[in-house]
């Protein structure tokens, strides 16, 4: 069985699965979805817990010792597999599949990691997990669903807040959902609001009582590239480079979403439609509006173009054009994002 993390409460009311894995990358949210699960093994009596963090001289014997063994006061066991890396591997694989093959049913194996990668979710192995469990995908809240996750973050504090102070917030921590529950968290204690005390904040108190704890990655950076946020894109970008980020890196992974753009749109070409040419290419399900936006916005030609546009981006990092690496990368995702820019005047040394 496969859930998503918002379902994860529902699916909890009922009988508990023999194995649940729990995947993303958002530290906040998986440990959110853990603790729920946690809490909610501990009502069925599973209040011994075994702790396996994994690496590549991990024993797996010594998870399926603690699966066999009995506990000196009868109590049933939680047993938990931390993950460092989203793939795991061959032993790990067998010996999983050897536990479940006869669970025992005073145990449930709890696995963690982060985000697995679409090709892993395929696989025969894993098929074979999630017939006999649950997986949980814990996606990450993007830009467009921050305000909306912040306005009911709020509300379970006891703090109301109009859209206007909601909206500066989200530029505050956007990109860093463990900051805006840390901050959140302080309104609350700053405020004395509670369930039974309800107190309104405006945006002097977010200017005044609330840290810019915003956090950018190139993944957030391309999405607003592909929906065309301009403003918000040129903001991801300045972050990136203050956090000392190198332009070539950035460049990489633009290129990569080009290339798998131009896949999508030659799909479209022979006949495909949007929808079928995304799965075929193996874009994520978070990702397909975007994606969408971008192929709307341009075909095959432009986005060849954007590939070769990309060319005097690496050229400018490399020093080979007089041209400011940083203003070319602008350049690219602006355009991508179907930005209109003016360039006459220019030598092409600086376009």
């Amino acid at each position: 069985m496969q859930i998503n993390s918002d379902q994860l409460s529902a699916h909890l009311q009922k009988k508990l699965h023999s194995l649940y894995w729990i995947a993303g990358d958002d530290v906040l949210l998986v440990q959110e979805a853990l603790d729920r699960l946690r809490s909610r093994c501990r009502q069925e009596g599973f209040t011994e817990w075994d702790l396996f963090f994994i690496e590549r001289s991990f024993n797996w014997q010594t998870m399926l010792q603690s699966g066999n063994s009995l506990s000196l006061f009868s109590d049933r066991k939680i047993i938990e597999l931390r993950l460092l890396t989203p793939k795991l591997e061959e032993a790990g694989r067998d010996a999983v599949q050897q536990y479940l093959a006869s669970p025992n049913p005073d145990n449930i194996l709890i696995i963690v990691s982060p985000k697995l990668e679409y090709s892993a979710l395929s696989t025969k192995w894993f098929k074979a997990i999630e017939t006999a469990g649950v997986f949980v995908q814990v996606w990450p809240v993007d830009a467009s669903g921050l305000p909306r996750w912040i306005a009911t973050r709020l509300v379970s504090h006891g703090l109301n807040a109009g859209e206007e102070a909601i909206s500066l917030l989200c530029e505050k921590v956007e990109g860093n959902l463990l900051a805006a529950n840390q901050e959140i968290e302080k309104l609350r204690v700053l405020t004395g609001a509670s369930p039974n005390n309800r107190i309104h904040i405006d945006t002097k108190h977010i200017m005044t009582l609330v840290a810019d704890s915003s956090r950018y990655n190139v993944f957030n950076l391309i999405d607003a590239a592909l929906v065309g946020d301009a403003r918000r894109c040129l903001k991801i970008v300045n972050g990136l480079r203050s956090e000392g980020s190198e332009p070539l890196s950035i460049l990489g992974m633009i290129t990569r979403e080009l290339r798998s753009l131009i896949a999508v749109a030659t799909r479209m070409a022979s006949g495909q439609n949007a929808s079928s040419a995304m799965q075929k290419e193996g874009i994520r399900k978070t990702h397909e509006g975007p994606v969408s936006r971008a192929v709307e916005r341009h075909n095959l030609a432009t986005l060849e173009g954007l590939l070769q546009q990309a060319r005097t981006v690496d050229m400018a990092v490399k020093g080979l054009t007089k041209a400011d690496p940083w203003t070319e990368l602008n350049t690219l995702l602006l355009t991508l994002g179907g930005t209109r820019l003016c360039t006459d005047g220019f030598s092409s040394d600086y376009r």
